[in-house]
Order: structure tokens, then C-alpha cells, then sequence
């Protein structure tokens, strides 16, 4: 099993899955497997009931997902954990949100499937789903929220539509950013590394400055050899130097001053 794979896999299915396109998820899971849902009591078992619970369920919901982390361990060739930590926001027909820092566990293994024609192969299924559970369940909500709008929330709105980028942590695991939920980047480890920073975390990713700057240019502008900001985060700018709306000043080099200054207000008024 290869480890990288199934964490990519992992990924996939569940960014699929908060476009509500649920087959990939369902499909992946094991005969016999479990799934722990968000919210408290929620609880099933087997492939064919899940099939059949989430064939019942009919809502109007959409999802925000951003910041993914993806993380993985193996201590079988034929086994794979995987963690995966991302903010979700779902988005009520009346108009409501809410957003919720969602943390889930899919473990993986290898099993002979045996399909129509009688063909025997191993492929990768789920054996368990576990989600973090961070509300209680309502008694008509067997699997999304739907009567409720507001449970808790962090403080981070996420867009409807923003791109998605695929960063790689300095710890080895996946990061799926939202590009508009990145405040600013700054240059680290002598300029091998950066570090992304969003309104809760700032995440070490294995790209330099540069190479966001080549990758991104479309949505961030760099206002020094060793920063990376998102023009919708900038609260105010002076001469040589920025503050974002955290607070955080960064500087900006007298010779780049002007030509940033345009660049900032072309791009907001874009």
C-alpha cells in the first residue's frame, strides 16, 4: 500500500465529498466498515447501510472546505492511517453559516474484491470513518445538520468560490489551501521554506517564496524578496512599509514602493 497514494485518495474523496458528490466516499468503504458521524449518536455500520441512509437524506446544504491538512502513518504494509484537519463551512438555503474546524480519521486497508466477471483484485477501502464530533445530534438529523444553524463558530468565513492550492507541509503532510483565506507568506529556513498564514494557523509548506510568487502571481503580490501578501488582507500602506488586517507590519523596499502601491490598487479595484 502505498502510503502517499492512499493520503492523496483520502483527499480527493473528501474534497468530492463537500462538492456533494458522495459516491467516491461510499464506494471506498469496506463491507463491514464503521462510520462515526459530527455529531453525538451517530453511528453505522456496513457499506450497504450507509448506502441506504445517505440515499434517504434529502437537503439543500452547500460546503466551504479550506485549509486541508492531510497527514498519514503506516505500521503495516497493508494498512494506512490517515488524519485529515480542514474548516468547513456549511451553507444554509435561508442564508445562515456555520463554520467548524472538522477533524477526521479514515482508517485504510487492503482487501480482494472479486467483481462482476469474477476478476480478483486488492484495492484500498475504508474500515473506519471517524469524524470529530463537536455538537450534539438533532433527533431528525440522521447525517447533515440541517435544523440547526448555529452551534459554535471559530471566526473564519469562508468564500463560496476561492482556488484551491496543494502545498506540501514541512512535516510531510498535504496542505489544500483556500487562496483567499492566505493572509500572507513570509520566507523561512534561508529561504527554502515558507510559512503560509491564515486567520488560525500559520502552516511551514516545502516551497520558497519564489515559487509561490511564479504559482500565485495571480493572486498574491509581493511586496518584498521575502513576502508574499493577499491584496484583500492589506489594511493600510505607508511609505516602505504595509499592515495587514491581523495587525502584522511587513516592509516594503524603498525602490519597489511605487511600482507595489500600483499593483495593490490595480488589483483592488479589479
Amino acid at each position: 500500500m502505498n502510503q502517499q497514494e492512499i493520503a492523496d485518495l483520502s483527499a480527493d474523496i473528501i474534497m468530492r465529498y463537500y462538492d456533494n458528490d458522495v459516491t467516491p466516499f461510499l464506494s471506498s468503504m469496506d463491507e463491514d466498515a464503521l462510520w462515526y458521524g459530527p455529531a453525538e449518536g451517530q453511528f453505522i455500520r456496513g457499506r450497504a447501510k450507509m448506502f441506504e441512509a445517505w440515499g434517504r437524506e434529502e437537503h439543500d446544504l452547500t460546503f466551504t472546505m479550506g485549509n486541508l491538512v492531510v497527514t498519514h502513518i503506516s505500521g503495516h504494509p497493508s494498512t494506512c492511517e490517515v488524519m485529515l484537519a480542514y474548516t468547513l463551512v456549511t451553507h444554509y438555503p435561508d442564508g445562515h453559516e456555520l463554520s467548524v474546524f472538522q477533524r477526521l480519521q479514515l482508517s485504510w486497508c487492503m482487501r480482494l474484491v472479486v467483481d462482476a466477471q469474477g476478476n480478483r483484485s486488492r484495492v484500498p477501502r475504508i474500515l473506519v470513518c471517524h469524524i470529530s464530533n463537536p455538537h450534539a445530534k438533532h433527533a431528525d438529523d440522521e447525517i447533515y445538520g440541517v435544523h440547526f444553524h448555529h452551534i459554535y463558530a471559530d471566526g473564519v468565513i469562508m468564500p463560496h468560490k476561492s482556488e484551491r492550492i496543494h502545498l506540501h507541509g514541512a512535516d510531510k503532510s498535504d496542505c489544500f489551501f483556500l487562496s483567499d483565506s492566505i493572509q500572507w507568506a513570509e520566507s523561512a529556513r534561508g529561504g527554502k521554506h515558507s510559512v503560509v498564514h491564515t486567520p488560525g494557523e500559520a502552516v511551514e509548506v516545502r516551497a520558497p517564496i519564489a515559487a509561490l510568487a511564479r504559482s500565485y502571481g495571480h493572486l498574491f503580490l509581493r511586496c518584498h524578496a521575502s513576502y508574499l501578501v493577499n491584496p484583500h488582507y492589506v489594511r493600510s500602506v505607508r511609505r516602505f512599509r504595509l499592515t495587514m488586517t491581523d495587525g502584522t507590519e511587513l516592509p516594503i523596499p524603498e525602490r519597489k514602493y511605487t511600482a507595489f502601491r500600483k499593483q495593490l490598487d490595480e488589483r483592488l479595484c479589479t
